[in-house]
């Protein structure tokens, strides 16, 4: 979910974990300032995207044929 500039409302963030936790997502702040919902299912993904949609949020930003930040995960779980 991107956030114009970095900025995001208290609201918003609200709404995000409020999403995180009705549908038990891990949630992350990446490396490349995004927060990141991690473990829902497919069929949960229309219901997720109308709740963040109505919240102000868009998505769609992350990809695209361009070069993105390249990181690493030093990680064994994600």
């Amino acid at each position: 979910m991107p956030a114009p500039g970095g900025g995001i409302t208290p609201e918003k963030l609200i709404v995000i974990g409020e999403v995180a936790r009705g549908f038990g997502l891990y949630t992350k702040i990446t490396g490349g300032r995004r927060i990141d919902l991690f473990g829902a299912r497919v069929e949960q993904f229309p219901q997720i995207r109308a709740r963040l949609v109505a919240a102000g949020f868009e998505s769609g930003h992350a990809y695209g044929k361009a070069l993105r930040t390249v990181k690493s995960c030093v990680g064994q779980t994600w």
